[in-house]
């Protein structure tokens, strides 16, 4: 979750202000597909409660990661306009913030400094996710760091969400 807790980190307080006013709240059932791989996809997702596997089928169907509150899903394809490689499914009930393309897009045009919040904020969240898929950190005491990175950014968005009224769900119901 650190990579994904750095993302909102690297926005400021009236970005996330206006991701959540511009995003609309989606309940998820465990199960249920969020994204299809090779489906366009017209949102971006901020996950704010559960969890998400991701699959692939390269050749057969498999599991390569779980995503969890406070990370980004279909950012790839918002940045390089090709269809998804991974199909997401709702490991459990769960909940997202779900913003169109289009309005992110005419945000980032119209803004130039959230722009390039917003673009940095996906650089650190995929280096992150690249990294951890090959165990590469070049940090001495990177295990030390990381949890005290994680608590604070966990605070961060745990704040965020109850500031600005977010509805979570209870024990994954």
């Amino acid at each position: 979750m650190l990579e994904a807790a750095v993302f909102l980190g690297v926005l400021n307080e009236p970005d996330i202000e206006w991701l959540v006013a511009n995003s609309k709240q989606h309940q998820i059932r465990s199960g249920s597909v969020l994204i299809h791989r090779g489906k366009p996809v017209e949102f971006l997702y901020l996950i704010v409660d559960g969890a998400f596997d991701i699959s692939v089928s390269l050749p057969a169907e498999r599991h390569i990661a779980t995503l969890y509150a406070g990370e980004l899903v279909g950012e790839m394809s918002f940045v390089d306009m090709h269809p998804p490689s991974a199909t997401v499914t709702a490991g459990m009930n769960s909940s997202v913030l779900a913003i169109t393309k289009a309005v992110l897009t005419k945000k980032i045009e119209s803004d130039h400094g959230f722009g390039t919040r917003f673009f940095r904020g996906i650089s650190v969240l995929l280096a992150g996710r690249l990294r951890a898929a090959y165990a590469v950190d070049p940090r001495v005491d990177a295990e030390a760091e990381r949890k005290v990175e994680i608590g604070l950014l966990t605070m961060r968005f745990e704040e965020v969400q109850r500031r600005l009224g977010l509805r979570r769900l209870a024990n994954g119901t």
